[in-house]
């Protein structure tokens, strides 16, 4: 499918509501944060990367916690991020450094300021 085609897609859903955002994004969304968790820490896996996403815990878990605080960082980032999506706002670096700092808190990153 060319980028073209994907933007065509994308448009033709007409997003009005954060509800909208979680049907067309509901797998995707998991698979995202998996797949960006994996680059950095190898504990991260699919199985739990999506009971983070669907039940807000994890059970059976034997890792660091910070892989849990990692993935629970992809969630926080992902909701705070829909209603942003919804009314259309603007890229700018503030937005830059909310998601930054949603992606990295409890994570023993260095916080930046938000002005």
């Amino acid at each position: 499918m060319s980028y073209e085609q994907i933007i065509k897609r994308w448009q033709a859903y007409n997003i009005g509501k954060e509800s909208d955002i979680d049907k067309y994004l509901h797998n995707f969304r998991i698979l995202f944060a998996y797949h960006s968790g994996k680059i950095e820490n190898s504990e991260i896996n699919y199985h739990d990367t999506r009971e983070v996403f669907e039940n807000g815990k994890v059970s059976s878990f034997t890792g660091n916690v910070r892989t849990l605080f990692e993935q629970q960082n992809q969630k926080d980032c992902y909701e705070i991020l829909k209603p942003k999506i919804i009314l259309k706002e603007k890229i700018s670096v503030v937005l830059i450094k909310q998601i930054h700092f949603e992606l990295c808190k409890g994570v023993g990153v260095n916080k930046l300021i938000l002005i």
